[in-house]
């Protein structure tokens, strides 16, 4: 039982990028968007919290600070990072499967029908995302 209700993240960061191993869906994807995760700064555990739907399984993992900032600058350079302030979670959210575009969208809560990261990047953008980290959106989704 929980004695007290868990706050909820404000803001979610979505990091699009190529994997690490070519797959034959890259061909419908646009370099630099093969890829996407999300991560997120918990406050109240001063930790940061990396998301990432694989198809083998999804991976939740805590990191300190340190760590975050070493996993950011080992992305690529083709990266595109952007930050995105949760909106009201008050209507179910659909999501047709469950592979790193519809899973990273339906934990941050953004309305997009998107099955591709550069869709979902180009989604988020419409809806008050901004680049994070000093990183400029991989030219246009």
């Amino acid at each position: 039982m929980i004695d007290r209700e868990i706050a909820p993240i404000g803001e979610w960061y979505v990091a699009f990028y190529d994997g690490e191993q070519p797959h034959w869906w890259w061909r419908l994807c646009r370099p630099g968007f093969r890829h996407v995760v999300a991560f997120a700064y918990d406050a109240e555990q001063s930790v940061w919290l990396l998301y990432d739907v694989t198809l083998k399984q999804t991976h939740l993992r805590a990191l300190s600070s340190a760590q975050m900032d070493a996993w950011v600058d080992a992305l690529p350079a083709s990266r595109t990072l952007l930050a995105f302030k949760v909106r009201d979670a008050s209507r179910p959210a659909f999501r047709f499967g469950f592979w790193c575009t519809p899973a990273v969208a339906h934990l941050v809560g953004v309305r997009t029908r998107a099955l591709r990261p550069q869709a979902l990047c180009r989604d988020l953008l419409a809806q008050g995302a901004r680049p994070a980290f000093e990183s400029q959106p991989n030219e246009k989704p």
